[in-house]
């Protein structure tokens, strides 16, 4: 894999932002226009951090993010050529993101092991995912960092304290809804996820009671038998659809579930199958617009 260093980096965004200038009158919206405040060439491998500056108008600052492979329709506004295609989610083109010279990247969880590279290619490299274990909160900060440094505290401080009013809306619903059991389906096997998984979001913060205990392997979520999740009886289930999500053929998740074990489910039983979108749990997770959109799913559910 071709690196630039640091240097090379800073003068290609030199002879970039020149160019850009000299061209026409747009190039001040892609780089922010002279009186704009904050970084004005972001690279992005954060699906949620891209969210949280389209949803605060600050798109136009961004020149590159992961959109190889399934691109979420959430962020279709960034689906433009003036936005380059750096890659992917788990592997980025660290060539392509030097040419870009950045002066901010923020980058995901499925690329935090790469944080030294991206340091040598920009002065400026922050985390722009959410931690899974306290999403909410967690997003907050990661909201708050992003707004901070372009001066968009003000819009971004409305914005949360209305996930913050759905949230305990939603709570309030979930204390009598039931027990809950996440279910992600792919490649023709199911996994379970409870308290203290990736979805965690849906049992500490939105408040579902958990099923039950459940054994996680990693971020990759229990194994389980159809005669287990029929023994651990969820009133309600949530389902995440990876295959289709990430754009892998597979046997869909609605056909996988229909069957005779899984339908003596209270669940199935009662219609409280609840198929998520699985682009904005499984490939974005966060951000100021989408965590709102999944909030919204769940309320939805116990309503």
């Amino acid at each position: 894999m071709k690196r630039f260093p640091k240097i090379v980096a800073t003068a290609a965004a030199v002879a970039l932002a020149g160019a850009a200038l000299t061209a026409c009158g747009s190039s001040d919206a892609q780089s922010g226009g002279n009186d704009a405040k904050g970084p004005s060439r972001v690279v992005l491998t954060s699906h949620a951090a891209a969210d949280t500056l389209n949803e605060l108008d600050l798109e136009d600052r961004v020149v590159g993010l992961v959109k190889s492979g399934v691109f979420p329709a959430a962020l279709d506004d960034y689906s433009g050529g003036e936005f380059t295609d750096i890659g992917s989610l788990k592997e980025p083109k660290m060539d392509v993101i030097a040419e870009l010279g950045p002066d901010l990247i923020l980058f995901g969880n499925r690329t935090r092991e790469m944080e030294p590279e991206f340091a040598k290619i920009s002065d400026r490299v922050i985390a722009g995912d959410p931690d899974t274990s306290e999403t909410i909160a967690s997003n907050r900060a990661k909201v708050e960092e992003v707004a901070a440094l372009f001066g968009a505290q003000d819009k971004a401080s409305a914005e949360l304290d209305k996930i913050d009013e759905k949230v305990a809306e939603t709570r309030a619903k979930a204390e009598g809804a039931g027990t809950a059991l996440v279910l992600m389906t792919s490649g023709g096997k199911v996994t379970g996820y409870g308290q203290g998984s990736r979805f965690d979001l849906i049992f500490n913060e939105l408040g579902m009671a958990p099923a039950g205990e459940l054994e996680a392997e990693g971020s990759h979520g229990a194994p389980l038998s159809w005669e287990q999740i029929a023994e651990l009886n969820p009133d309600h289930v949530f389902v995440i659809d990876r295959d289709a999500a990430i754009g892998s053929e597979g046997e869909a998740a609605s056909s996988l579930l229909d069957n005779p074990v899984f339908s003596r489910t209270a669940a199935a039983t009662n219609g409280k199958v609840h198929f998520l979108n699985g682009q904005n749990w499984y490939l974005v997770g966060g951000g100021l617009g989408v965590l709102e959109a999944m909030i919204d799913e769940i309320d939805s559910a116990v309503s």
